[in-house]
């Protein structure tokens, strides 16, 4: 197929083309920013540096040493870029050494070691412009939503910018392990993306590829929304895994996105951001069928606490977030810092957030091309239409086309208030995990502290519910600046509007109840 072949049938399968996509050329943009800044930023000489100045690490991963030697058995801990150090002694011409004192680091801490050494080779001035910093990602596990927010550099306390909100499926609680009753529940934390894997496959086999490198595109299950009932075209999805146990079909959807720290002991517990079952036009369907009638089924399809979104909403997520963009998983009660004003009696009139007016009702669009090309890599093709139609990608229907459509991306916040009479599993309580009784009267005994400002990607007074309290309920890990305290571009203060909390009704007990 010629490149001006490719084009005219992208042009077919595809309603609008995002050529003129401004999230797309600002990141173009940043990028540009970013490698012109960052030349200018590195390479200082040992001679120029200064004993007690401050200095900006600019390597992704730079080892934090023990003493004044480069050999494999010192090292206690890895600097990230944008780390702020202070140069304690500049030591001799001989060692690329030189010894520091950590001012400020999500990853390793000040005391880690009696005396700290890194190489000069990359010490900065000034701190680095990168495309991962442009966004970052808050995933508030009581409400089930994943926002991303676009970072406010203007002014040290600005609020950012929502670029896209969506829902998700978190960890069940309704079910653990013998060990540990809470083993499948989403923890909260600071983490960073270190990976996208398009068909991701969990490492025994259990829940299999959504598509797998070779396979015949007619063997994957038919959309969800394409029968008379979605349950029973849902059942195609389980299938029978190398074991002969029962299982759900691509059950980790198109793209995965894997966070670092991972491991379960520092770390997020090896919780990815993923897709889940179903096609693209499936849409939110997919994520109601998760929480309901397959939930019902297995315990956790395609997870163990990993947070589950729709797959054109995680297709999107990864044509935007580059490896190293900031996850940040809370759990929250939400507000905003405007207020919506709704009047009218009969036909109620809506004044919405001033910030949003023009993305209240109004969407954004992004056009997908889903590919088999990258099946298994890790940063496998993206779906981005724009991307695969200016490299002249061939796309071959039947052949390597699986899916082309439009995604409308939902760029107003939404503040969720609790609503203790819905069932917790509904994704519509505002508290997932029932940290609180919903009883009015034990209002006052919340676990819940402070507020999460969905139009400003801020928090209020926020902390991290307890663990003792919530009987072990809450499992904060992950990179250290967001453990017990809110990183300062998070934090603010002042008054907000919280929505009304709907309590328990009196004559209920609190006992289960469905979705």
């Amino acid at each position: 197929m010629t490149k001006s072949t490719t084009r005219r049938l992208c042009s077919a399968v595809l309603s609008v083309l995002i050529a003129t996509s401004p999230l797309i050329s600002q990141a173009q943009a940043l990028t540009e920013q970013t490698q012109s800044a960052n030349a200018a930023a590195v390479g200082i000489e040992k001679s120029k540096l200064r004993v007690g100045q401050r200095y900006f690490i600019s390597a992704d991963s730079l080892n934090v040493r023990s003493s004044n030697a480069t050999s494999g058995n010192n090292i206690v801990g890895k600097l990230s870029i944008n780390d702020e150090v202070e140069i304690y002694d500049l030591l001799n011409e001989a060692t690329p050494l030189v010894q520091i004192k950590i001012i400020k680091s999500a990853t390793v801490k000040s005391d880690v070691a009696p005396e700290l050494f890194v190489s000069k080779d990359y010490l900065s001035e000034k701190q680095l412009l990168t495309a991962a910093s442009k966004y970052f990602v808050i995933q508030n596990v009581a409400t089930e939503i994943t926002r991303v927010y676009e970072r406010c550099t203007e002014t040290p306390n600005c609020p950012h910018k929502l670029v896209m909100e969506t829902e998700m499926v978190v960890g069940r609680p309704e079910e653990g392990t013998k060990q540990d009753p809470h083993a499948f529940k989403t923890w909260l934390g600071h983490s960073r993306i270190s990976e996208w894997i398009k068909f991701y496959q969990d490492g025994m086999g259990h829940y299999p590829h959504w598509y797998r490198a070779g396979q015949d595109l007619k063997t994957i299950p038919k959309p969800i929304t394409d029968g008379v009932s979605k349950i029973v075209s849902s059942r195609k999805w389980m299938v029978d895994d190398a074991r002969g146990e029962k299982t759900i079909y691509g059950a980790f959807g198109w793209y995965a996105a894997k966070v670092t720290p991972a491991d379960e002991t520092n770390g997020m517990n090896y919780q990815w951001m993923h897709g889940t079952i179903g096609w693209g036009k499936d849409g939110s369907e997919t994520i109601e069928l998760t929480r309901g009638f397959f939930m019902n089924l297995f315990s956790n399809p395609g997870s163990s606490g990993c947070t589950r979104l729709e797959n054109r909403a995680i297709a999107y997520l990864r044509s935007l977030l580059p490896v190293g963009t900031d996850i940040y998983r809370v759990y929250a009660r939400e507000s905003t810092r405007e207020k919506e004003i709704v009047s009218g009696f009969f036909k109620k009139k809506v004044t919405p957030l001033s910030r949003y007016a023009d993305k209240y009702e109004r969407p954004g669009n992004w056009d997908y091309i889903l590919l088999t090309n990258g099946a298994q890599q890790s940063g496998g093709l993206t779906a981005d239409a724009k991307t695969i139609i200016e490299k002249a990608i061939q796309v071959i229907p039947d052949h390597n086309l699986i899916e082309a459509g439009q995604y409308a991306i939902d760029q107003y916040p939404n503040a969720m208030g609790l609503n203790y009479g819905r069932g917790a599993a509904s994704g519509k309580s505002g508290d997932r995990y029932r940290i609180d009784s919903g009883k009015k009267e034990d209002a006052y005994k919340t676990n819940f502290r402070g507020y999460f400002l969905v139009d400003e990607g801020r928090f209020v007074d926020y902390a991290h519910p307890d663990s003792r309290l919530t009987k072990g309920v809450i499992k904060v890990s992950g990179l250290a600046d967001f453990r017990t305290t809110v990183p300062e571009f998070l934090a603010t203060t002042g008054s907000h509007n919280p929505p009304e909390i709907q309590y328990q009704a009196e004559q209920d007990n609190g006992g289960p109840r469905g979705n």
